[in-house]
């Protein structure tokens, strides 16, 4: 799914449980499993499996929450 628009919850729902490859608005492109969707306050729980950025990921055994308006893209990893 490619959008001009940051992503929404309802955009990001079929991704539930599934790997899928994100592009974040900053240009970090991550491999995650998404875990969880957090209707409150619109983010999605994932584990970060491979990132453009791993800097920003001490723990591999931690989950990590991605806010949705900050993915532009969202694509299903098979």
């Amino acid at each position: 799914m490619l959008h001009n628009d940051p992503m929404t919850l309802n955009d990001l729902k079929p991704f539930l449980d599934k790997m899928v490859a994100l592009r974040m608005a900053d240009g970090e492109i991550a491999k995650v499993r998404v875990r969880m969707i957090d209707e409150e306050y619109d983010d999605l729980i994932v584990d970060v499996l491979e990132t453009s950025s791993p800097e920003r990921y001490r723990d591999r055994q931690a989950a990590y929450t991605f806010a949705a308006t900050d993915i532009e893209s969202a694509e299903l990893v098979l």
